[in-house]
Order: C-alpha cells, then structure tokens, then sequence
C-alpha cells in the first residue's frame, strides 16, 4: 500500500511549504541586508524566546525514543535491552541538545561563571536539562498507545535519524558557508563591506559564532516540530483534528521562531529559509525509507 502523506500530512502540505520557502529565499537573495535592516530590534522577550524557544523542539526526542521503547517491547522480551538502549540514548541526546542550544544560558541563570563560579551551579543547570527529559518522556509514556509496534518503531526512528542527522549537516554548512552574521557586520563602520551573500561561500573552519550564520541551526530544530501530525497518530486519545492542529501549530511555531532569528539580528532571511528548506526535505526523504517498509494497519496515518 502507497503511503500519500509526507510526516502524517497530505503531501500537498509539503509542496507548499518548500515553495514558500524558495519563494523567501529568491526575495532574501536581493534583500537579505535591507530586510535585517528592517526588521533588526533586540528585546528582552525576544532575546528570552531564542534562548528557550526551542525547547519544544528538543521535547520530541524523548518522545520518539518513548516510541521506540513501546514498540520494541510489544514485539517481546528478547528486545527489552534494545528498547532501554534507544530510550536511554534519546534521553542523552535531549540533554545534549539542551545544553548546545540553551546551556550556557541556564548556566548564567544559576550564576554559573567559568573558572570563577564553584560546580555547584553547572551541576544544578545538568540536573535540570535531565529532569527535564525524563519528565518529558515519563509524559509521552502516559498519553502514547502501544497499538501498533511498528508503526511506533517507525515514527520515533523518523524524528531521531532525521533530527540528529540534519543537526550533523547544519554544522558542516556553517562551516563550508561561513557567512559572517548581521549582528557582527553592524559593528562595523561599514556593514556591506563585509557582507556576503549565501552563494558566495568561503569555507572556514575555526568555530566562531559570528562567521556561521548560514543556514540557521535554530530553524533545522525548530523544523522537527513537522513531526508533530506523526506524534497525534499514537496518541491513547487521538483524534483526527489532532495531526491538523499539531501541524497548523507546527507551521506558527516555525514562522515565529524565525522572524525570531531576523529580529534579534542572528540571522538573514535566506539563512532561516533554507535551515527549514534543507531539514525539511531531510525529514521528509527519511520517513519516505522508513514508511516504505512499514507493514503496520496503522500505515497510512489515517
């Protein structure tokens, strides 16, 4: 049986978004400077938004290895160690992605200076991020069925394989782009002397953040919440509004959380684009192998 939808949705919903999105990369490509020059406006909400905005998105990962682990431990016991495996490796994963997101600002919350501070705070700041994860998948364990176990399999290794593997390609882009970012070039007396479009890449491979502003890290994990109409097919209480909520939720998020980017002078509008652009595709091209060799009833996501 052909599945017709792309991560639970018609596959219209994908077309649509991926032309919206080359439609603002074609505009970024002229404007990307003059539209940060618009927009650009730092404030205290908006700098709290993109510091913790994205932990919705780290959410998932416990939830898919929640997933995983039902699915694994209907088919029997001769897979309880896998399953604890993969729920254990998602829990670290979530971790990891907290504290390379939004880490170093919890740290300073809890007063942590390095090389001044004592461990205290930085321990404190780990003991959250993990209390965090495993009250996010104790949650997920609660509301998600164990119906089909495959179907479970499937969709958690979706949002794991393509979340970390569109993560890993992220950063290897920012390296081999390396556009140096609007909040550095408005230091200086000439901002457009040094300003680069996303063509012109000049590869750098020293780790300074103000060089790295092609493709937009936060938008590749903003991006994973398109996984949102997968979670609602499994659902104990599921309901058929629940995948159009999810995805009409997931399409707010991800144009907030970028104009987000723009405005706190991170990111021009190409950079958000194509970090939603390039992810989605990722998402879409491993749930198409996955699904393709699903033999669940629950299959279609109907």
């Amino acid at each position: 049986m052909t599945d017709k939808k792309i991560l639970g949705m018609p596959r219209m919903c994908f077309f649509i978004v991926c032309a919206v999105l080359v439609i603002g990369i074609a505009i970024g490509s002229f404007g990307d400077l003059s539209i940060s020059e618009t927009l650009t406006n730092k404030t205290d909400i908006g700098d709290f938004f993109q510091h913790y905005g994205n932990l919705l998105s780290h959410f998932l990962y416990p939830v898919a290895g929640v997933c995983i682990f039902k699915g694994l431990r209907k088919k029997g016991k001769t897979y309880n160690v896998l399953a604890w495996g993969i729920l254990g490796f998602s829990l670290y994963w979530t971790v990891y992605s907290f504290l390379d997101t939004s880490g170093k600002h919890l740290r300073k919350a809890y007063g942590y200076i390095a090389a001044e501070s004592s461990v205290l705070p930085l321990i404190l700041a780990y003991l959250t991020w993990i209390a965090i994860a495993v009250a996010v998948a104790f949650i997920a364990y609660q509301i998600i069925d164990d119906e089909h176990s495959e179907l479970l399999i499937a969709i958690g290794a979706v949002i794991l394989i393509a979340g970390m593997f569109s993560e890993f390609v992220n950063e290897w882009l920012k390296l081999v782009g390396c556009r140096p970012r609007y909040r550095y070039l408005i230091t200086l007396d000439d901002p457009k002397s040094e300003y680069r479009n996303w063509w012109e890449m000049v590869p750098y491979l020293k780790d300074e953040s103000d060089f790295r502003s092609w493709p937009s890290g936060h938008m590749t994990k903003a991006t994973i919440m398109f996984a949102l109409p997968l979670i609602t097919s499994v659902l104990k209480n599921k309901k058929e509004w629940f995948k159009y909520a999810g995805y009409a939720f997931a399409v707010l998020w991800i144009i907030l959380m970028g104009y987000n980017r723009i405005h706190m002078n991170a990111h021009f509008l190409t950079d958000v684009c194509f970090g939603v652009l390039i992810t989605y595709c990722i998402y879409a091209l491993v749930y198409t192998l996955v699904f393709s060799s699903v033999k669940s009833p629950g299959r279609s996501l109907k």
